[in-house]
């Protein structure tokens, strides 16, 4: 940072109180532009901004596309002239294109039966028939059975009691904490003995 800028910030900052820095800036159109510009990331900063900034950078976009180098549009493909790739590039692409429809349709149905699969019982596993004159019996998902729903009530009844303990706990809690409150009033009530 030059010298005139460093005088330009601290006067800014309120730490120098040289008034010549005004006629620099007067005189210097640069220090005037960085002038403008510490005003409005000021006003900015303390959200006091009335007006958007103006920045005009239409003349280095315009230089830095007069320096970016041409590019010149591809040339046709050569495997094109070659009779039977010629045919096979774009027979391959269509093929990719049924490959990704047919994965997608598959993915949709399976999600589709996954979800749409009938609520199983809580009990982690099913009890198969046997068959007791000995032999093997075809295997369906038709003789598969369920056992007995009555858990509801054995479920309902274990709720019962977690909340019958939390209750008898929230009960122990508030009575010792009343016992520790009529321990310390009478320690503070007691005076003290002195020899």
């Amino acid at each position: 940072m030059t010298q005139q800028q460093e005088q330009l910030s601290a006067f800014m900052d309120g730490e120098a109180q040289d008034n010549d820095i005004i006629d620099v800036i007067k005189q210097d159109a640069e220090l005037r532009a960085k002038w403008q510009r510490y005003h409005v990331i000021r006003s900015g900063l303390r959200k006091e901004a009335s007006v958007a900034p103006q920045v005009d950078i239409t003349a280095s976009v315009a230089a830095a596309l007069e320096n970016e180098p041409t590019i010149m549009a591809p040339k046709k493909s050569r495997w094109s002239k070659v009779p039977v790739l010629g045919s096979v590039v774009p027979f391959a692409r269509q093929t990719g294109q049924y490959a990704v429809a047919a994965s997608v349709a598959a993915a949709f149905i399976l999600g589709y039966q996954q979800f749409n699969q009938p609520e199983l019982p809580n009990e982690p596993f099913m009890t198969a028939p046997t068959n007791p004159q000995g032999g093997m019996a075809p295997v369906s998902l038709q003789q598969t059975r369920t056992l007995p729903r009555n858990d509801m009530e054995v479920m309902l009844e274990k709720k019962r009691k977690v909340n019958a303990l939390i209750a008898d706990h929230e009960q122990q809690v508030k009575i010792k904490q009343a016992e520790e409150q009529s321990e310390e009033a009478k320690q503070n009530n007691q005076p003290e003995s002195q020899p």
